[in-house]
C-alpha cells in the first residue's frame, strides 16, 4: 500500500474510531454524524462518572507495567486507536502485497508463550476482570453516544410531537389510573356491602337453624312419647290376651250371619223391585198405548184445524190456537235462556199424541237429548221403543263417539251434509202411514252449529229444498240457532226460507220472547217469561200489553 494511502485524510468515528463514509455513518460501528467529535466521547465520559474512568486509567497502567498481551487493546482504548487502526491497516496491506509483518501482539504472545500457558496469577485475572469492566463501561457509553446522536439528528418540531404524545399518552394512563381506583373504590364497596348481607343471612340462618334443631329435639321428645304409649298399648293389648280374641271371633261370626241374611234379604227386594217395575213397565206402554189412542184423534183434528199445539199453553195463546201446519220456524237466542225448553216441549206434546219426531242434531249426543228429554216426558225411552222417535246424528261421529243407538241414522263424513236431506226421506218411508196420518215434528239442533264448517251459503242450498219438502209433507219444524255465533246477515239469509221466528232475549235479570212470522199474535211486542228444566210460564199479555 502506498504512503498516500496511508495518510487517508477522512473523518474518523468519535465512538470507535473507524472511518466515516459519504452518508455520514462510520463503517465499523454504524454510529451516524460521528464525526472526530471526541469532546463529546469526553463529556459522556465525565458525565458517566469518574469511577469508570479511573477503572479504567488502573487498568491501563497495570497493562502497561505488565507488559502483557493486553496493551494494544489498552492502547487502542485509551484513545490511540487511531494509531492502532493505521498501523493494522499497513500490516493488512503488507500482507496482501505478499509481505507478511507479524503483529506486535502476536509476536508479544509467542514470546510469552510460556508464560501464558502456565497457570495464570492471581494479577492477570485481576486485569481481565477490570478488563471487562471497562469494556462493560465503554458498551454503555456508546449506546448512549447513539441515543444522542439519534435525538440531535430528529428536528425540534418531531421532538415537540414526540414530547406530546408522551404528555398524552401519561395523561391517558393518570385516567386510566384514576377509572381503576374508582372501580377498585366501587368494588370495595360493593364487597363491604355483600359482607353486610352476607353477615345478615349467616345471622338468620343460625337462627334458622338454632328453630330447627328445637323442632327436632321437640319430635323427638314427642316421638319417644309415643312409642311409650305404644308400648303400653301393646302391654295391655297382651294383657287382655286370647279372651279378648275369642270374644272378637264370636262377633265376627255374628256379623257375617247377619250380613248374609241382610244380603239374601236385599237380593229378595230387588227381585220384587224388577217385577215391579216390569209390571209399571207393562202398565205404563199399556197407558202410553191408551193414551196415543186417546190422543189420535186429536192429533188428526189438530191438521184438520190446522194449527198444532206447541207444548207451551201460554205461547198456543199468544199464536190464537198454536202454530201453524207446516211451519218452519226458527228459535233464535242466546243461550241458557230456555229456548230448548220450549223446543223439547213441543217435541213431547207431538210424542204424547203418538206423532212420529225426527231429531237432527249438530250440537248434541244422542245421550244428552235423552236426559233433557226425559225431564219433560215421562217414559221417554218407551216412545223410542215404539219407534216414535228418530234421530240423525251429525255430531258424535264428529267428536270420536262410534257408539250405535237404535232408531238412528250417523252422518259420517261431516263435509257431506247433504246427506241429512237423504236420512230424513228414507226414515219417512219406513212410517209412511203414521205420516199420512198424523203427519210428523222435525227438530234441528242446531242450524248454527253448521257454520263453523261450512259458509252461509252452503247452509243455504241444504235448507231451501229441506224446508220445503217439509212444508210440502205438512211438517212442524223448529230450527234453533245460537244468537252470537252467526252474523245477522246470515241469520237473515236463513230466516229467508222460513215462516217465523221465536226470539228469545234477555236484560240480565229477566226474560223475554217475542214473535216474528209465523201467523197472527196477539201481540208482537215483548212478553215476559220464566223457565224451569220442564216448561215455560210466559207472562199474560192483552192487546199487545204485558201485565
Amino acid at each position: 500500500m502506498s504512503s498516500e494511502d496511508r495518510s487517508d485524510t477522512r473523518d474518523k468515528c468519535a465512538v470507535c474510531g473507524g472511518y466515516i463514509d459519504e452518508s455520514g455513518r462510520c463503517t465499523q460501528c454504524g454510529a451516524i454524524g460521528a464525526r472526530a467529535d471526541r469532546d463529546m466521547v469526553h463529556s459522556l465520559k465525565e458525565k458517566e462518572g469518574a469511577t469508570a474512568v479511573a477503572s479504567f486509567d488502573i487498568f491501563a497502567d497495570e497493562a502497561e507495567s505488565s507488559g502483557s498481551e493486553l496493551e494494544p487493546i489498552v492502547r487502542w482504548l485509551s484513545g490511540s486507536s487511531d494509531e492502532f487502526l493505521h498501523e493494522e491497516l499497513i500490516r493488512q496491506d503488507d500482507e496482501a502485497a505478499g509481505a507478511p509483518e507479524q503483529n506486535p501482539v502476536q509476536s508479544h504472545q509467542e514470546e510469552k508463550s510460556g508464560e501464558i500457558s502456565a497457570p495464570e496469577g492471581d494479577e492477570v485475572k485481576e486485569l481481565r476482570s477490570k478488563l471487562a469492566e471497562a469494556e462493560r463501561t465503554i458498551n454503555s457509553l456508546r449506546t448512549e453516544i447513539r441515543a444522542i446522536e439519534t435525538v440531535s439528528v430528529m428536528g425540534s418540531g418531531e421532538i415537540e410531537s414526540k414530547v406530546k404524545e408522551l404528555v398524552r399518552a401519561q395523561a391517558d394512563y393518570e385516567m386510566k389510573l384514576k377509572e381503576a381506583e374508582k372501580t377498585v373504590s366501587d368494588l370495595r364497596n360493593e364487597i363491604k356491602f355483600r359482607d353486610e348481607k352476607f353477615r345478615e343471612l349467616e345471622e338468620k340462618l343460625r337462627f334458622k337453624e338454632e328453630e330447627i334443631n328445637r323442632h327436632e329435639i321437640d319430635l323427638q321428645h314427642r316421638e319417644e312419647l309415643m312409642k311409650e304409649e305404644l308400648r303400653k298399648i301393646e302391654l295391655r293389648k297382651q294383657e287382655m290376651g286370647s279372651m279378648k280374641e275369642l270374644e272378637l271371633k264370636k262377633a265376627l261370626e255374628n256379623l257375617t250371619e247377619q250380613i248374609k241374611e241382610k244380603e239374601e234379604k236385599l237380593r229378595a227386594s230387588e227381585k220384587y223391585l224388577a217385577q215391579k217395575e216390569n209390571e209399571i213397565r207393562l202398565r205404563e206402554n199399556a197407558l202410553i198405548g191408551k193414551e196415543i189412542v186417546a190422543f189420535e184423534e186429536l192429533a188428526v183434528s189438530e191438521l184438520k184445524q190446522e194449527k198444532v199445539k206447541s207444548g207451551t199453553p201460554r205461547l198456543d195463546d199468544l199464536l190464537l190456537g198454536g202454530i201453524p201446519v207446516g211451519s218452519q220456524i226458527i228459535i233464535y237466542g242466546p243461550s241458557f235462556v230456555g229456548k230448548e225448553i220450549a223446543i223439547n216441549a213441543f217435541a213431547a206434546e207431538g210424542l204424547r199424541k203418538g206423532v212420529p219426531l225426527i231429531w237432527v242434531t249438530t250440537d248434541k249426543t244422542i245421550a244428552e237429548i235423552r236426559e233433557e228429554m226425559s225431564l219433560v216426558i215421562n217414559s221417554y225411552a218407551e216412545y223410542e221403543k215404539l219407534g216414535l222417535v228418530f234421530y240423525i246424528d251429525a255430531y258424535s261421529r264428529a267428536i270420536g263417539d262410534t257408539s250405535i243407538v237404535e232408531n238412528a241414522a250417523y252422518l259420517e263424513n261431516s263435509s257431506d251434509i247433504e246427506t241429512i236431506n237423504t236420512m230424513v226421506e228414507e226414515r219417512l218411508k219406513s212410517i209412511g202411514d203414521i205420516v199420512e196420518k198424523k203427519s210428523y215434528r222435525l227438530v234441528f239442533r242446531s242450524v248454527s252449529s253448521l257454520s263453523a264448517s261450512y259458509d252461509v251459503r252452503s247452509i243455504f242450498r241444504l235448507l231451501r229444498p229441506f224446508v220445503a219438502k217439509r212444508k210440502k209433507d205438512r211438517c212442524v219444524g223448529m230450527y234453533s240457532i245460537e244468537k252470537g255465533i252467526m252474523s245477522d246477515q246470515d241469520v237473515q239469509i236463513v230466516s229467508s226460507v222460513m215462516d217465523g221466528v221465536m226470539e228469545f232475549m234477555t236484560d240480565g235479570q229477566n226474560n223475554f220472547i217475542s214473535i216474528q212470522g209465523i201467523c197472527e199474535t196477539q201481540t208482537r211486542e215483548k212478553i215476559k217469561y220464566t223457565a224451569s228444566k220442564r216448561s215455560l210460564t210466559i207472562g199474560s199479555f192483552t192487546l199487545g200489553h204485558i201485565k
